[in-house]
């Protein structure tokens, strides 16, 4: 989707990688011109440009694909890149702003089930909203797919000391905005080692390097 290009500091003294100088204890300021005349159908909603990050989560996905999660002290959105490890590859090869939706707490396994099932279709409404979306992931097949899954690892301080990890079946999909743009829907379903299930409902869109600083 974008150009790659180079992450501008490395984080010597830590074992928690920075990315485009992003990492846990420094601010991400959002350009507000990246944001600002987003159209009204656009769900995605940032209520600071100044996010102060508090947390960050690695996910190995296999095949050398990493995604790096950056989270604010408010809980309303993160900052994900996709790209290099971190430490001996810090490209990034995507930026995506994502800001919660909804957070669910299933009470049954049936609901749980129900949820899991609803997202390997091709089309997916938002509980709530009533908005829909067409998968991104698997865009060629016509029936329904099984979610990607994957674990993060979040780390709470730089040392890498203090960190949890979260299993997650996550399926993606997309609308197009009325400024001709793309907003993505990300169906995470989250099960933490030592904590209660979830499914985040994660709308996003993409930013460039350009649009962020640290």
């Amino acid at each position: 989707m974008f150009g790659l290009f180079k992450g501008r500091k490395s984080n010597q003294g830590s074992s928690v990688p920075a990315m485009l100088n992003v990492t846990i204890g420094r601010a991400v300021e959002v350009e507000r011109l990246a944001y600002e005349f987003w159209p009204d159908d656009c769900l995605v909603e940032l209520s600071s440009p100044t996010l102060e990050i508090v947390a960050q989560g690695q996910c190995n996905l296999g095949e050398g694909a990493y995604l790096h999660r950056f989270y604010p002290n408010n809980d309303s959105c993160l900052l994900q890149m996709q790209g290099g490890d971190g430490v001996d590859d810090t490209t990034v090869e995507e930026i995506v702003l994502w800001t919660y939706l909804d957070v669910q707490y299933p009470s049954s396994d049936s609901d749980w089930s129900q949820i899991g099932e609803a997202m390997r279709q091709t089309k997916f409404t938002i509980p709530k909203h009533g908005v829909s979306y067409d998968r991104v992931w698997f865009d060629g097949s016509t029936g329904p797919e099984d979610p990607i899954t994957y674990w993060e690892t979040v780390h709470d301080n730089l040392s890498g000391n203090e960190s949890r990890r979260i299993f997650q079946n996550a399926m993606l999909f997309g609308r197009e905005l009325t400024d001709g743009g793309d907003e993505m829907l990300l169906v995470n379903m989250e099960e933490p080692e030592d904590g209660d299930r979830c499914v985040s409902y994660m709308v996003g869109r993409s930013l460039t390097q350009y649009q962020i600083r640290a």
